[in-house]
């Protein structure tokens, strides 16, 4: 029989190839769901509430209780989707505050409520800093409705207990608490006793049904990934090399530029990343990753494509406290891994 040989060149190619179909797996078995409470005995009561604050409305859900209506980032927030089928959302915090300043006026008159619950919260959002979900109380000012506020800045502990009472569920805040602590604990003794000093690249999916066009984009260094994730372990993010001519992120990520064969992410050549970590579709990143690696033979030689380090995980923007530790233990795992 005659053996057909390949070249280098193609050989690299391949397995690349190979690789990416493979991680499928990989990270089908390293990357479970990331909420605490996956399984609930009922579904959560819907209380007479606005509440204002993706987190605040984050431990109502894990207290077994939703406001029926809520002021949260719904386009930024993952659970967000989830939750918003049994809870309206008015829109985000900067929305309310700013933009539409009726809107949560005009929520208190269609669903007849008399209470509002507040996050407080110096730092509520690093994509919009000057956000501040309590500017509601001027807007507020002189109409029939009781204002609370859950203050973030005396933990997360704290934030639970506060919002417990405000919602009448204080049997329930020890369990929670105790649930939360234990998921930290498991969490920070996965971190790493040394700096890892590993280059990381963050890529965001989303997939488009109608079209079946596939577009990634880049978590830019500086963001929540850095903040809760990266730095800690002693890890680099080095998105910069897909930052745009005008030096501007959207809502932390930079967008991948396109060519006619579809988003190009040949700048990951020049970064060399240790570790790839797939965010949002799954299948978008790896669509665009295979079609870069069959363009460019060059990406068999990146580190992560190499050594297999590609992994799906969890996209924290620091809303889902409650399921924080989870996450944390995923990242640690995969970070470590190799």
């Amino acid at each position: 029989m005659r053996k057909v040989l390949l070249a280098p060149k193609e050989v690299r190619t391949l397995t690349a190839l190979s690789l990416i179909f493979l991680t499928v797996f990989v990270m089908l078995g390293k990357t479970a769901d990331a909420r605490t409470r996956t399984t609930k005995a009922a579904p959560p009561e819907i209380v007479d509430v606005i509440i204002i604050g993706d987190r605040v409305v984050n431990i109502a859900y894990n207290l077994d209780v939703l406001p029926v209506a809520m002021s949260v980032r719904g386009s930024i927030w993952p659970m967000s989707g989830e939750i918003k089928t049994a809870s309206q959302i008015l829109g985000c915090p900067n929305h309310v505050v700013s933009s539409n300043k009726k809107a949560i006026p005009n929520g208190l008159k269609k669903f007849n409520v008399k209470r509002v619950i507040v996050e407080k919260n110096d730092n509520f959002c690093i994509y919009k800093p000057k956000v501040n979900p309590g500017k509601i109380s001027s807007i507020l000012e002189g109409l029939e409705v009781k204002i609370d506020y859950v203050d973030f800045l005396r933990g997360v502990e704290s934030a639970i207990r506060q919002t417990a009472k405000l919602l009448d569920r204080e049997e329930k805040a020890d369990a929670l608490i105790e649930e939360y602590n234990k998921n930290l604990a498991k969490a920070q003794k996965k971190l790493p006793k040394e700096i890892l000093g590993k280059k990381v690249l963050i890529l965001s999916g989303t997939y488009q049904n109608d079209t079946g066009k596939a577009m990634v984009r880049v978590e830019a260094p500086g963001g929540y990934s850095d903040n809760f994730f990266l730095k800690p372990m002693g890890c680099i993010n080095v998105g910069d090399v897909f930052l745009p001519a005008n030096g501007k992120a959207d809502k932390g990520h930079y967008p991948v530029a396109k060519k006619r064969t579809g988003p190009v992410l040949d700048p990951m050549i020049e970064a060399k990343p240790d570790i790839i970590v797939i965010t949002g579709n799954v299948y978008a990143v790896q669509k665009v990753l295979a079609s870069s690696i069959k363009n460019n033979p060059a990406f068999a030689d990146v580190p992560a494509i190499k050594n297999m380090a590609i992994y799906n995980l969890p996209f924290y923007i620091d809303s889902s406290v409650i399921e924080f530790p989870d996450m944390l233990r995923q990242w640690a795992v995969a970070l470590t891994d190799l």
